[in-house]
């Protein structure tokens, strides 16, 4: 391997590590920094690419950071998927191996459960600023918008199981790309 895809691979590392132990509130909280340094910071992938790499995410079994996997294999090929995908698992597993051994001992304490309350409104508007950011481009998409909305008022009001969500999803996009 080259040194410049050496570089790549440590710059795959090095970003994953961060999104790794910055991303708290679970895989949904790692999005947007996913994004931010996919598409904004790098370059490595289109805005559409990133829906794209999010998207595989939701479909494969598994947490939502398994999209460091598709980022690190489009950015730089097989090597790329495997220092994203370690990189990304890396922090969880060392901050699970600790919390595993003190939080338990820890989590009635009064300073736990206020860092806990501090973390919750963070993580859902960093989710909400992804969804947002992810559904601009179905602004000039008429029948995107609106599976969006049926999908939404499905999920939240009626609780259909996201299985079937995703695969009425997929389904329309099929027949809107077959019959536009």
């Amino acid at each position: 391997m080259q040194m410049t895809g050496m570089r790549l691979l440590y710059e795959l590392a090095h970003a994953f590590l961060k999104i790794g132990f910055f991303g708290f509130g679970g895989g949904f909280a790692m999005v947007p920094l996913m994004q931010n340094m996919a598409v904004h910071q790098n370059a490595w992938l289109t805005p559409a690419q990133f829906a794209a790499a999010i998207a595989l995410g939701q479909v494969t079994p598994g947490p939502v950071a398994i999209s460091a996997t598709f980022i690190g294999y489009k950015v730089a090929g097989l090597s790329g998927a495997v220092v994203a995908t370690v990189a990304v698992f890396a922090p969880s597993l060392v901050a699970m191996y600790f919390l595993e051994r003190f939080y338990l001992k820890v989590r009635g304490n009064y300073i736990t459960q206020a860092i806990m309350h501090g973390v919750v409104p963070v993580v859902i508007a960093l989710i909400l600023h992804v969804a947002i950011s992810m559904g601009e481009p179905a602004r000039h998409s008429l029948w995107q918008a609106l599976t969006i909305a049926v999908v939404a008022t499905l999920a939240i009001t009626h609780r259909v199981s996201y299985g079937l969500l995703v695969a009425g999803s997929i389904a329309a996009g099929v027949f809107m790309s077959v019959y536009p």
